[in-house]
């Protein structure tokens, strides 16, 4: 709370949305700055996807305070400028106080190399995973290989062989071929 009395940020809780866990928007016309984050998250994920998007604040501050006549070189988002921003963020956190062990042990390989989204490091994902109220429907990695599932939103599909990190799914109704994470909830469907 203190952080957002100090800089002038929306914080908006969201709906829960499956393409991303939160995100951040610099400010446009006259609106302030806007960090999202997603409400069904559990709170150990909440806290490290708000420090995410305070890190990419952080970022965008540092660029609109450089000179106007210098031209301006692109920061990558999830560059190692960010990384570091995020690890100066993430530290004081880093207690037992406020994370449990086997979160504390995954967020310590995780900094070293932090990616473009938690979900994007399985270790950490399966980590947080444990921390979920009661899911609902099963791991798209425990679903057999050819079996029929649903999503949320009522699709059914087929898994069918994993590729490098995701399966290939094929959406019935279409024959379009979808990538569903390992860690994805589906609901399988009786043949």
């Amino acid at each position: 709370m203190n952080w957002f009395s100090v800089h002038k940020v929306s914080l908006l809780i969201t709906r829960g949305r499956s393409s991303k866990s939160g995100d951040f928007r610099p400010p446009r016309n006259g609106s302030p700055p806007r960090i999202s984050i997603n409400r069904t998250l559990n709170e150990y994920a909440f806290l490290i996807t708000l420090l995410h998007e305070m890190a990419h604040y952080y970022l965008f501050e540092e660029q609109s305070r450089r000179s106007p006549l210098k031209r301006r070189k692109r920061v990558p988002p999830h560059g190692e400028r960010w990384k570091e921003e995020f690890r100066q963020l993430i530290t004081p956190y880093l207690i037992p106080e406020i994370f449990p062990a086997a979160i504390l042990e995954a967020l310590q390989l995780h900094l070293k190399n932090p990616r473009a989204s938690t979900h994007s490091d399985p270790h950490l994902a399966r980590v947080l995973l444990h921390f979920d109220p009661a899911p609902e429907g099963i791991l798209m990695e425990k679903l057999p290989e050819g079996g029929l599932f649903t999503t949320t939103s009522g699709m059914l599909f087929r898994k069918e062989e994993k590729l490098r990190k995701r399966y290939r799914c094929q959406r019935l109704k279409d024959r379009k071929m979808y990538l569903f994470s390992p860690l994805a909830r589906v609901f399988p469907v009786d043949t």
